[in-house]
C-alpha cells in the first residue's frame, strides 16, 4: 500500500500541533516562576524552571521542524507521480516512530528530573540518537526525490537540502561536550556549545525560508521567483551566515574582533534579505484577494513581514559588540529569540498550516471559511498583540537590567514587581495560540472523503 500525500502531511501537522501545544503549556508554567508565590508551589510539585524550560524550548523547536516537514512532504508527493512506494512508507513509519518515541522519552525523563543540563539540548543524549536516526531516514527519502535534476531545481529545494544536512551536522556538533577533549576545557566547551546553538537555529531557518518561498509560489502561481536573483541571494547569504553567525553568540568569550564584526554584518544581511523576500511575495499578483475578502494565510505572511522588520532593528542593537556586553545575559536575548521564532518562523509556518488545511478542505466552503475567513482576524490580531507585549516587556526590562548592572545599581522595586506583566502577556499569548489550535486540530482528525490534499492551482 502506497503512502498517500494526505497521510504524510496530516501526520506531520498533527505532530507539529501537538508540539506547539506542549510548548505553550510548559511556557505558560515557566512564566509563573517569575512570581515568587507561584514559583514555590511549582517547585513543590517537581515543576521547577530547570525542568520546564528545556521542555518548552525542545517542543518549540520540534513544532518548527515538524511543520516544515509537513510542507516538504506536500512538495515531495508532487514529485512522486504514482504516490510514495512501499519503501517510502517503511521509512516514513520508521522516522515517525523515532520522533514520537523520542518526544515521549524527553517529556517523561525531564519530568523525572533526568537532564543533560545543556542549553537547548537539555534532554538525555540517548534521545538524541533516536532523533538523529529518524532524521537520517527522512533525509534518505528527501534526497531520493530531489536528486534527479537537482542543479536545475528552484531555490527552496536547495534551502531544504542544506537545512536537512546542516541540522545533522550541528546537532552532532552540539553533543561534542560528551568528548573528554571538550568537556575538560570550559572555554572550548562554551565556544562549541554556543556555536552549535546558533547554527542549529540556522538549520531550521533554511527550512523556514524554503517553505516561505514555496508558499509564495503556491499562492501566486508564479514559479519564476524561486529562480530569481533575490531568492538565490538569500540562499547564498544564508549559507555564509550559517558558518559565521555564531560569532554574535560568543561575544563574551575570547575571540578576535574580526570574527565579531563578520558575524554581525552577515547576520544583518540575511535578515534584511528575508524582509525583501516577504515584501516581494506579498506583492506578487495572485496573493491579494478581492476587495472585502480576507485571507488568513496572507495575514500571517504580512505579520511575518513586520516582525522581520522589527527584528532587524532589534538584531542591530544586540549584535553591536559594545552594546551586546551590556545586554548579554538579560531578557533582551530571550525576547529577541522569541520574536524571531514566534514572529518570523512561526508566522510563516502558521501560513503554511492554513494553506495545507485549505487544500485539504478545498471542497467544503463552510470549513474553508472557518480556516481562512474573517472570523480568523481577531485570533491573528490577538496572537500578534500578545506576542508583541511579551517581547516588548522582555526586551525593555532586559535593557533596564543591563544598564543598572553596568552602572552597579540595584534593581528597582517597580521592575521586580513587573513579573506580573510578563506572566499576563505570556498567558494572553498562550490563550490566543490555543484558539488557533482549537480551530485546526479537529480538522486533522479522521480521513473525510472530501478532504484529500491535492495540487490545487486555485489562487488563495
Amino acid at each position: 500500500m502506497a503512502l498517500q500525500r494526505d497521510q504524510a502531511v496530516a501526520v506531520h501537522l498533527r505532530l507539529a500541533l501537538a508540539a506547539i501545544g506542549l510548548a505553550l503549556t510548559f511556557g505558560a508554567l515557566s512564566v509563573l516562576h517569575y512570581i515568587p508565590s507561584f514559583s514555590t508551589r511549582l517547585e513543590s510539585v517537581g515543576l521547577g524552571l530547570a525542568t520546564l524550560r528545556p521542555l518548552h524550548t525542545t517542543f518549540a523547536h520540534t513544532w518548527i521542524f515538524a511543520a516544515n516537514l509537513a510542507f516538504i512532504y506536500y512538495f515531495l508527493a508532487g514529485q512522486a507521480r504514482d504516490g510514495f512506494d512501499a519503501a517510502d512508507r517503511r521509512r516514513f513509519v520508521f522516522h515517525t516512530i523515532c520522533w514520537i518515541v523520542g518526544g515521549l522519552g524527553i517529556l517523561i525523563s525531564l519530568m523525572m528530573g533526568v537532564t543533560s543540563g545543556r542549553e537547548y539540548l537539555g534532554f538525555h543524549p540517548v534521545f538524541s540518537i533516536i532523533f538523529l536516526a529518524g532524521w537520517i531516514v527522512f533525509a534518505w527519502t528527501f534526497f531520493k526525490y530531489i536528486a534527479p535534476g537537482f542543479w536545475h531545481r528552484p531555490v527552496y529545494v536547495y534551502m531544504w537540502a542544506i537545512g536537512t544536512l546542516y541540522f545533522m551536522y550541528t546537532f552532532v556538533e552540539g553533543h561534542t561536550y560528551l568528548l573528554p577533549v571538550v568537556n575538560r576545557f570550559p572555554i572550548v566547551d562554551l565556544q562549541i556549545q554556543w556555536k552549535s546553538a546558533g547554527t542549529l537555529v540556522g538549520s531550521f531557518n533554511f527550512l523556514v525560508y524554503g517553505s516561505l518561498i514555496y508558499l509564495g509560489e503556491r499562492l501566486s502561481g508564479d514559479e519564476s521567483y524561486a529562480q530569481s536573483r533575490t531568492a538565490f541571494l538569500l540562499f547564498g547569504v544564508g549559507c555564509l551566515n550559517s558558518f559565521t553567525n555564531f560569532g554574535h553568540h560568543t561575544f563574551h568569550l575570547p575571540q578576535t574582533h574580526a570574527v565579531k564584526w563578520i558575524a554581525f554584518i552577515v547576520s544583518m544581511l540575511e535578515i534584511i534579505i528575508v524582509f525583501r523576500v516577504l515584501t516581494d511575495i506579498l506583492a506578487m499578483r495572485g496573493v491579494k484577494r478581492e476587495p472585502g475578502s480576507y485571507s488568513a494565510t496572507t495575514a500571517f505572511m504580512t505579520s511575518a513581514k513586520w516582525w522581520t522588520l522589527a527584528m532587524v532593528f532589534g538584531g542591530v542593537v544586540i549584535s553591536v559588540p559594545p552594546w551586546n556586553s551590556i545586554i548579554h545575559g538579560t531578557h533582551v536575548v530571550v525576547g529577541h529569540a522569541m520574536g524571531a521564532e514566534l514572529g518570523i518562523d512561526s508566522m510563516v509556518l502558521f501560513g503554511v498550516v492554513t494553506y495545507l488545511l485549505m487544500t485539504r478542505y478545498s471542497g467544503d466552503p463552510s470549513i474553508r471559511d472557518r480556516i481562512d475567513g474573517r472570523s480568523m482576524r481577531s485570533l491573528i490580531v490577538g496572537v500578534n498583540v500578545a506576542a508583541a507585549a511579551l517581547v516588548a516587556w522582555l526586551m525593555g526590562s532586559g535593557v533596564v537590567n543591563g544598564l543598572l548592572r553596568y552602572n552597579q545599581r540595584p534593581v528597582p522595586e517597580w521592575l521586580a514587581s513587573g513579573a506580573w506583566v510578563f506572566a499576563a502577556a505570556g498567558f494572553a499569548l498562550a490563550f490566543s495560540l490555543t484558539g488557533l489550535l482549537v480551530r485546526w486540530a479537529p480538522l486533522l482528525m479522521g480521513n473525510s472523503g472530501r478532504s484529500e490534499l491535492h495540487d490545487s492551482s486555485e489562487r488563495l
